[in-house]
């Protein structure tokens, strides 16, 4: 692996964007028995480094060493917002947890991946990539 090369562990969850966060659950709950869920309505996250402010309805689920995490949208100018208008519901992001979250966002920043949002709640960051080539959202999570 060369100097440059970033190395990440296992995901820590992958992210979903979906429509109605309700129908969503109840149907992974019911078809596919993912659950239990944690839900949180009206989440308002204001500590934005990237991005714009946003609220969201979110939902977690463990999926063994992963979780699943929906996200629906609240506002059309949030990230998700403009994801689901642009690709409707479906995969958003991978995400890993980071110790050396500085070192990774530099390396990241320095492969000409663009930042695409970014948020400091509760003392600890986070962030998205948008990979070019391929396409795929990272999210780096401080631990």
């Amino acid at each position: 692996m060369s100097s440059d090369t970033v190395a990440l562990g296992l995901p820590h969850h992958i992210g979903v964007v979906v429509k109605d966060i309700d129908k969503a659950t109840k149907f992974l709950s019911s078809t596919l028995g993912i659950g239990p869920w944690d839900i949180s309505k009206n989440l308002v996250f204001k500590e934005m480094f990237v991005g714009q402010p946003f609220r969201i309805n979110a939902a977690h689920a463990k999926l063994e060493s992963v979780e699943l995490e929906l996200l629906q949208p609240l506002e059309e100018g949030s990230l998700w917002g403009q994801f689901l208008k642009a690709r409707g519901e479906g995969l958003h992001h991978i995400s890993f947890k980071v110790s050396n979250w500085d070192e990774m966002v530099s390396k990241l920043q320095e492969q000409v991946t663009m930042v695409v949002g970014g948020i400091n709640p509760y003392g600890k960051r986070w962030c998205y990539f948008e990979t070019e080539p391929g396409g795929i959202i990272f999210e780096l999570d401080e631990k």
